[in-house]
């Protein structure tokens, strides 16, 4: 694999890339790591890459020279852009997965207030967020999302400590002990020096699973269970009934019925019966597509991404999703 990355601090991803896993792995040649500074394709003197937002605002933003020509001559013919931003979708073990899978990649580390919108329209495959919160720069997510990608290449670690990991069937890695057998008054469970290995498994399955319910239920609707093991599992808390008032009060600030749905997790024919209803008269539908275009979302399957995680990027239903592939197809 080849990993480009566009960045105003070049210098801030020699340190950390110089040791471990990442470092074994451009040493064996199975990850060229190329860092280039965006200044370099300034063409003033002073090599300003911002400027002033349009319309006032606090910070600066990327300009569209030189992001965008940085982007294209550093892409080349394979390159699948991302751009680092708070904006972007979570970055998970999925994510990276479907990247490792690629053999190029382009990282852009966003900075400041964002990037000019038309260089996203254009040179940019998709947005990734490390986490919901905001740090001083794409750097360090760049840093993450290389170091999760890396280690996932064939060869880089020993492919048996990828197996149970957490996150890699969709739950949490259970407990894990060493030497000595008693530490404190505390003792390893007892089946793990029992030398039963199908026992050894089983609890650890059982542990996994139970983790999960305790520190990360919301990883349990994706998680690969067996039906029994999701029949075990205990019943989720109650969600709070949606109001009709709220219903009403989005459609009138307007906002349409499909982004009305994936706002309160119910379906969109339900939140148009339930203003019907209330007595709130419909608009006409528009005449204008909605949502993304046909060659949008064939670009983004072509990446991994399922028809529900699609659905859930673009803000659609699925069914708009397999309408739009259906009409790339024709």
């Amino acid at each position: 694999m080849r990993i480009d990355v566009l960045t105003l601090f070049p210098k801030m991803f020699e340190s950390p890339f110089a040791e471990s896993i990442v470092a074994r792995a451009r040493a064996a040649g199975r990850l060229e790591l190329v860092i280039h500074d965006l200044r370099g394709w300034a063409s003033d003197r002073h090599r300003t890459v911002d400027d002033v937002p349009y319309g006032g605002g606090a910070g600066m933003v990327f300009t569209p020279e030189p992001l965008a020509p940085a982007i294209r001559e550093v892409k080349g013919r394979d390159g699948h852009v991302v751009l680092l931003s708070a904006q972007g979708r979570l970055f998970d073990e999925a994510a990276a997965r479907r990247l490792a899978s690629l053999g190029h990649l382009v990282l852009v580390a966003g900075h400041y207030e964002g990037v000019d919108e038309r260089v996203i329209e254009t040179d940019v495959d998709e947005e990734l967020s490390i986490g919901d919160y905001v740090v001083t720069g794409g750097e360090l997510p760049a840093m993450v999302l290389i170091d999760a990608v890396a280690r996932l290449l064939p060869g880089a670690i020993d492919a048996a400590s990828l197996q149970e990991e957490s996150h890699t069937s969709g739950l949490l890695e259970g407990p894990q002990y060493t030497r000595p057998p008693e530490f404190e008054g505390r003792r390893v469970p007892a089946v793990l020096v029992s030398g039963d290995h199908a026992s050894i498994a089983q609890w650890r399955r059982a542990e996994s699973i139970r983790r999960t319910v305790e520190r990360r239920p919301d990883l349990l609707d994706r998680a690969d269970l067996t039906p029994a093991e999701r029949a075990r599992l205990p019943r989720p808390a109650a969600k709070a009934p949606v109001r009709d008032a709220d219903l009403i009060a989005a459609y009138r600030s307007g906002v349409g019925s499909y982004r009305i749905a994936a706002r309160f997790g119910i379906s969109p024919a339900t939140v148009r019966a339930r203003l019907r209803a209330a007595g709130v008269r419909l608009r006409e539908a528009r005449s204008t597509q909605r949502g993304p275009t046909a060659a949008e979302v064939v670009r983004m399957r072509a990446t991994g991404l399922t028809v529900r995680e699609l659905a859930r990027h673009y803000g659609v239903s699925h069914v708009t999703i397999l309408d739009r592939l259906k009409k790339a197809r024709k």
